[in-house]
């Protein structure tokens, strides 16, 4: 029997090709959605970050590696184009995502380009549901801890400050202060997204099995809304004043009380011991 092995080895090699071709798709996929939803779509609009459709043709597949890998490296250069998104994503620069080398910066760039290649259909236009009372109410409840998180997220007060809440302690400061956070990230939708996939170092392995619902992320949304639009910068700087205030005033009346206390319970351990040598040595 006659084998034509000239046919066959090419095939074997296509075939070779296909298959990890389709892995490295895959695996840039699994990527995508692990690390850089919260930020980026790929032809559903500006979150945090750019869209990405058709990025690209925006840059040199160079240039667009180099960013992805050492975003901050390439910002600290001076590059213009850097800049420029830089300043669209209201100063909130990219982060250096672990795992993220150059191959799999490039393979995003492929799974970008093909999505890109696609045609967006037009889908209905959602229009937000206002937030109301209850979904801030709620949202502070789960900022400061009250009502916990149905999943077992921790509560965000122990990591992070919003002004005016927390009492005499505020919050915690490992993280960023969120009092502004949905004029930061641009909103409603670029907050959503993000709070549904955090891709911080810190974030993403505590929430990996720990998710938000989506109810306790729209409660958070309206609550960080209300921090920047339910009342006035000035009402918020006065209350976080008037805390900082009393935490001060009431730290410095504990410690009299304690010197206090601790004053009357040793009221007789002092002991002279030179008077008494004295009259006795006129006896």
């Amino acid at each position: 029997m006659f084998t034509n092995t000239s046919l066959i080895v090419p095939i074997l090699l296509l075939a070779g090709a296909s298959s990890a071709m389709a892995q490295d798709a895959a695996e840039a996929q699994a990527f995508f959605d692990s690390n850089c939803v919260a930020c980026h779509t790929i032809g559903g609009g500006r979150l945090v970050g750019p869209d990405l459709h058709g990025v690209n043709t925006r840059q040199t597949r160079e240039w667009l590696i180099d960013f992805m890998v050492d975003p901050a490296k390439v910002l600290a250069s001076g590059d213009a184009y850097a800049q420029e998104i830089l300043a669209a994503s209201n100063q909130v620069p990219m982060p250096q995502l672990p795992g993220l080398d150059a191959a799999m910066a490039g393979a995003l760039l492929d799974l970008i380009a093909e999505k890109s290649g696609t045609p967006i259909a037009a889908g209905p236009v959602e229009e937000a549901v206002p937030f109301t009372a209850a979904d801030v109410f709620l949202g502070e409840e789960l900022f400061v801890g009250s009502q916990a998180f149905m999943h077992g997220s921790p509560a965000c007060i122990s990591c992070h400050n919003v002004d005016g809440v927390g009492g005499f302690f505020g919050g915690g400061n490992l993280g960023p202060d969120l009092t502004e956070v949905f004029t930061t990230l641009n909103g409603r939708r670029p907050l959503t997204a993000w709070l549904g996939s955090p891709a911080s170092d810190t974030m993403k392995p505590i929430f990996a099995d720990a998710k938000m619902t989506d109810g306790e992320i729209n409660a958070l949304v309206a609550f960080f809304d209300a921090q920047v639009n339910g009342e006035s910068a000035a009402d918020r700087a006065a209350v976080a004043g008037t805390a900082s205030a009393s935490f001060f005033y009431s730290g410095l009346a504990f410690a009299v009380l304690i010197l206090l206390v601790f004053a009357f319970l040793w009221r007789n351990r002092y002991t002279a011991t030179r008077t008494p040598m004295v009259e006795a040595s006129k006896r």
